[in-house]
């Protein structure tokens, strides 16, 4: 697949067909309170795994760089360009070009399950804890045994 478009029509197939055959239950995004809540969640699964482990997001994700940024060292990485180099509940939003520094220096890596639509998955396929988080990545993080974390997601 060449384009971010056909991996993104073949992963939400794949998501929707383990979703009717029951393989996953997270095929729907959260939504109102529900971010916020799964951030919660997020907290305490990484405290209960890792401990207090410094963090490489890939991935602006508000709510969840809101409530991490409280109780861990966390580096953001993102693509959107309205959000590098602003700072974000007192965390620098960094661009893709320092995702490879802040994954060496972290413990955990929490990368979003998007890569697997923009191609870039295979960067954080690493030797250090990674944990995939968002639905988009469902269906494959079942099948490759990825570490994936979703607490709000529904199904269809």
């Amino acid at each position: 697949m060449r384009t971010n478009f056909h991996r993104a029509v073949f992963i939400s197939t794949l998501n929707a067909a383990m979703n009717h055959v029951r393989l996953i239950e997270k095929a729907v995004h959260c939504k109102d309170q529900e971010p916020k809540r799964c951030s919660l969640e997020l907290l305490r699964y990484i405290g209960e795994k890792f401990g207090l482990p410094k963090i490489a997001m890939v991935g602006f994700q508000p709510r969840m760089v809101e409530i991490l940024s409280r109780a861990f060292r966390l580096r953001v990485t993102d693509l959107d360009t309205d959000n590098i180099g602003r700072e974000k509940f007192g965390i620098p939003i960094e661009g893709p070009d320092e995702t490879r520094d802040n994954l060496l220096w972290c413990d955990v890596a929490l990368v979003t399950g998007t890569t697997i639509v923009n191609n870039t998955i295979d960067a954080f396929l690493i030797q250090k804890p990674t944990v995939f988080y968002g639905i988009t990545i469902s269906g494959a993080a079942k099948i490759l045994g990825l570490n994936h974390f979703c607490a709000y997601g529904k199904p269809e």
